[in-house]
């Protein structure tokens, strides 16, 4: 039972990411990894931001290569599968820690951040998904 609300919970992430991207109310995240097409748009924006005068020029260098990372983990993801329906749950899981991380540090923590694993519980064989809050400060 619990495995299946943390795989609602996480899907249900997942898709309100895309939902509010498609409403045009964006939460304050930069990115929406519903398809490959929007992601690689905001991608672009983002990257575009993160140069000198743009929106996310406060970031320092550390942070700028992070989120470049992510961004790369991200794309190739989503190009390897095309959807996130086509994923695994590990990939899922990858997908969304990576968009987490640089929605964090874009949005200077203010979004807050959800970590998640896809873990194989002791005593079972089905592995699941666990997700859980990370405090910003």
């Amino acid at each position: 039972m619990r495995s299946h609300r943390s795989m609602g919970v996480l899907a249900g992430l997942l898709l309100a990411a895309g939902a509010a991207m498609a409403g045009g109310f964006d939460g304050g995240k930069p990115f929406d990894i519903s398809t490959p097409q929007s992601f690689q748009e905001q991608a672009a924006q983002v990257r575009a931001g993160l140069g000198v005068g743009g929106e996310y020029a406060f970031l320092s260098a550390p942070d700028r290569t992070r989120v470049e990372r992510e961004i790369a983990a991200m794309d190739t993801l989503l190009q390897l599968h095309g959807s996130i329906e086509a994923m695994t749950g590990a990939q899922r899981v990858d997908l969304y820690n990576a968009q987490e991380s640089a929605n964090m540090i874009l949005t200077r923590g203010r979004a807050g951040t959800t970590r998640c694993a896809w873990t194989q519980p002791t005593g079972s064989h089905v592995p699941r998904t666990h997700c859980w809050s990370v405090q910003t400060e």
